[in-house]
C-alpha cells in the first residue's frame, strides 16, 4: 500500500494536551468489547438511510504469512512512534495477527469534503476530537467515542475505507492516536495519520483514493465492501479481550432494543440477529447474563410501532415531577385497572423545553408499565432513540416491568446533552446541558423520575370502597330515630398478613469485619449473579459513602484487609468496592481487618 504515515510537529512552547479520556469508555457499566460495539452500532445507526435496517458486520480475521509481511511493510514507519509511547509492533513477521474488520451498509458513508473543515462526517471522524455537531436521536455528542476503535488496537491505529452516497469513488485513511512524544529533537502531536498527499490550501492529510491501492487494501483484509455505500473499519493488533463471543454479548446486552424494533441487523461471523433471530440467540446466554425479558422488549417495541392512538398527559412535565395534575380526570383510574390486569400501560408525556436562548420546545417521552407475573423479576429500560442507557436506574428495585423512551428530536436533543462520554448515563451538571438549556435540572430530574413517579399512581392496588371498615371501632346511634332496631355489630375477621419473602442473601458480623451468606431465597437465583458490595466507616451527619476516603482503607492494596470466598468470585472495582459473582446457591463473601473501633458500615445489591 503506498500510503505514508506522518505526524504534525508541535511548538515545544505550546501547552500539549494529552489523550487521558480513554478510561470513559472502559468502566463499570461498559466493558472496552461493550463501548466498542456501542460506539459502531451507533455511528451506523446514526448513518442509516431511509427506514430499512441499518446492517452492521463483525469479523475477526488472523492474518498471517504474505499478509502478515504485508502489514509489517505498512507500519514499520509507525515503529519509532510507536517505540516512544511504550507500544511495539509483533517481531515475528510469521506469526498470527487478530485484525477485526468492521463493515456497515445501508448507511450513507463518511460524506463531505476532503479538502475542506466542514462540518460532515469526514471531517468530524478523522480530523476532530471532542466535538460532536449531532443532535436529537443520534447517538453521538461529545466526539469523543471514536477514541474506542484506537483504544482497540494493541498500538492505538485503526483504518478506514468509505463509499459515500454523494460519492462513488472509494477512499482508505488510516490513524494512529498515541500521545504527545518526541524523536530527538522534534516534538509530535498523538494524533498521526496515514494518507496519500496534502491539500494545496489548508495542507490537510488526504484519503488514498487509487484503485490498484484501495483494491491492496480490501483484498488484504477481506472486507466485503465492493460498490455499497458505507464504512469499513480495520483495527489491526486487536486486543485480547475483544472476541466474537465479547462482541456477541455487547450486541445482545446493549442492542436488544433496536434490533426487536427491526432497525438494526448485526453479523458476526456466521451469526446473523435479526426481529427473528434475536430470542433464539440470547436464550443460549440466559445462564451466563443477567436476566433481560427480551419479550417485554419486544412487546414495548410493537407498542411504539402500533398505529392505534396513545393516552397522552395532558399537562406537560416542566420542573415539577409527574403527578396526577398532568393527567385527564379518570385516568388514573383507567391505567390502575390496565395495570393491574397485566396488560402494558403506554403513557406519552410531553415535556416543555426551553432553551437558554429563550427559545422554547416541545417534545415528549414514552412511558411503559407492566405488572411482574409470578416469578418475574423488576426491569428497567431508559433508552434515548436507540441508545440504551444502563447508568440510569431511578426505577431499580420497584415491583414492575418499565420502559423510558425518548424518541421524539426535542427531548432526545435535550437528554443528549446530559449524557456522558460513553453514553451510559446522564449527568444533571453536564456543560452542553446547562449551556443549552434553562432550568435544565429541574426538567432532568422530573424526566428521570418519571417513570417511578407513573409507578406511584398506578401501581398501588384500586380503592375499593367498604361502608363496614370502621364498624367495629365505632358504635353510631341516631338519637331521633330510637324506634329503628340497632344495626348489628359484626365480627370481623383479621386478614391473613401475606408471607414476607425470604431473604437471598444474609450478614454476619464480628469484630472488625462482615460475612456476606446465602440466605433461604437465594435458592431461587439464576446463576450467576453479581453483587455489588459497598463498605465505609459510619458518619455523623453525612453520606458514609460519598465522603468516603481511601485513607480509611483500600481494598486494592489490601494492607491489614483480608478476602474470601465461597461459590463465586470476587471484583474488586474501587478503593471501598467490589463485585461478588455468585455461581453457587451456597455463597460467602467474608472481609475482615477492618477498624474494630470504627462503626463499618455494608450495603449490597443483587445485580
Amino acid at each position: 500500500m503506498a500510503g505514508r504515515w506522518q505526524f504534525n510537529k508541535a511548538n515545544p512552547s505550546d501547552v500539549r494536551q494529552e489523550v487521558t479520556q480513554r478510561d470513559q469508555f472502559n468502566n463499570d457499566y461498559v466493558s472496552l468489547p461493550e463501548a466498542l460495539v456501542r460506539e459502531v452500532i451507533q455511528n451506523s445507526l446514526d448513518a442509516r438511510i431511509g427506514s430499512s435496517p441499518a446492517k452492521v458486520s463483525f469479523n475477526i480475521k488472523i492474518l498471517n504469512g504474505n499478509e502478515v509481511k504485508q502489514l509489517a511493510l505498512n507500519l514499520k514507519p509507525l515503529e519509532p512512534h510507536l517505540t516512544e509511547c511504550g507500544l511495539k509492533l509483533n517481531d515475528d513477521t510469521e506469526g498470527n495477527i487478530r485484525v477485526l474488520c468492521v463493515e456497515d451498509f445501508n448507511t450513507c458513508g463518511l460524506t463531505g469534503s476532503y479538502e475542506e473543515l466542514d462540518e460532515e462526517n469526514f471531517n468530524q471522524f478523522w480530523r476532530s476530537m471532542g466535538g460532536s455537531e449531532k443532535s436529537g436521536t443520534k447517538g453521538g455528542r461529545w466526539g469523543l467515542g471514536k477514541l474506542v476503535y484506537s483504544s482497540a488496537s494493541k498500538i492505538n491505529t485503526l483504518f478506514g475505507l468509505t463509499i459515500r452516497i454523494d460519492d462513488p469513488m472509494p477512499s482508505v485513511m488510516g490513524q494512529a492516536v498515541l500521545r504527545n512524544h518526541n524523536i530527538g529533537t522534534d516534538y509530535y502531536r498523538a494524533h498521526g495519520f496515514w494518507f496519500d498527499k496534502r491539500s494545496d490550501d489548508l495542507g490537510l492529510q488526504l484519503p488514498v483514493i487509487d484503485k490498484d491501492e484501495v483494491r491492496q487494501f480490501r483484498e488484504l483484509f477481506s472486507l466485503h465492501r465492493t460498490y455499497q455505500t458505507g464504512l469499513s473499519i480495520v483495527i489491526p493488533y486487536l486486543v485480547d479481550s475483544i472476541t466474537e463471543e465479547s462482541i456477541l454479548l455487547g450486541v445482545i446486552d446493549h442492542y436488544y432494543f433496536p434490533i426487536l424494533a427491526g432497525q438494526l441487523e448485526v453479523e458476526i461471523e456466521r451469526t446473523t440477529i435479526n426481529a427473528d433471530t434475536f430470542l433464539n440467540i440470547a436464550r443460549r446466554f440466559e445462564k451466563r447474563r443477567s436476566s433481560i425479558p427480551f419479550s417485554f422488549v419486544k412487546e414495548v417495541s410493537e407498542a411504539m410501532a402500533s398505529i392505534d392512538p396513545v393516552i397522552g398527559a395532558t399537562a406537560p412535565l416542566g420542573r415539577k415531577r409527574l403527578g396526577p395534575e398532568h393527567l385527564a380526570e379518570g385516568l388514573v383510574d383507567a391505567m390502575k385497572s390496565a395495570f393491574a390486569s397485566g396488560a402494558l400501560v403506554h403513557l406519552q408525556v410531553p415535556v416543555a423545553l426551553q432553551s437558554i436562548h429563550g427559545r422554547e420546545r416541545t417534545g415528549h417521552i414514552d412511558l411503559f408499565l407492566k405488572a411482574l407475573a409470578e416469578h418475574e423479576s423488576p426491569f428497567s429500560l431508559v433508552a434515548r432513540g436507540p441508545i440504551v442507557l444502563p447508568g440510569e436506574r431511578r426505577f431499580t428495585g420497584l415491583p414492575a416491568r418499565g420502559a423510558l423512551v425518548a424518541r421524539d428530536d426535542a427531548a432526545a436533543t435535550f437528554l443528549g446533552d446530559a449524557e456522558n462520554p460513553a453514553h451510559t448515563g446522564w449527568n444533571a451538571n453536564a456543560g452542553k446541558l446547562t449551556a443549552n438549556w434553562a432550568g435544565a435540572k429541574d426538567m432532568l430530574r422530573a424526566i428521570r423520575y418519571s417513570l417511578a413517579d407513573l409507578h406511584g399512581l398506578i401501581g398501588d392496588q384500586q380503592e375499593r370502597r367498604d361502608e363496614d371498615a370502621l364498624i367495629d371501632f365505632f358504635a353510631l346511634a341516631d338519637t331521633a330515630e330510637k324506634g329503628k332496631p340497632t344495626r348489628r355489630k359484626r365480627r370481623r375477621k383479621n386478614p391473613t398478613p401475606a408471607p414476607r419473602p425470604e431473604p437471598a442473601i444474609r450478614l454476619e458480623e464480628d469484630e472488625g469485619g462482615f460475612a456476606l451468606v446465602a440466605g433461604p431465597g437465594a435458592a431461587k437465583w439464576k446463576f450467576p449473579r453479581r453483587i455489588r458490595v459497598r463498605m465505609a466507616y459510619d458518619m455523623i451527619g453525612s453520606d458514609p459513602f460519598k465522603r468516603f476516603s481511601r485513607f480509611d482503607f483500600d481494598l486494592h492494596n489490601g494492607k491489614g484487609l483480608t478476602l474470601g470466598s465461597n461459590g463465586g468470585d470476587i471484583r474488586i472495582i474501587a478503593a471501598n468496592r467490589l463485585y461478588f459473582d455468585v455461581t453457587e446457591s451456597d455463597f460467602r463473601l467474608e472481609v475482615h481487618g477492618f477498624d474494630a473501633r470504627r462503626d463499618l458500615i455494608v450495603d449490597w445489591r443483587p445485580l
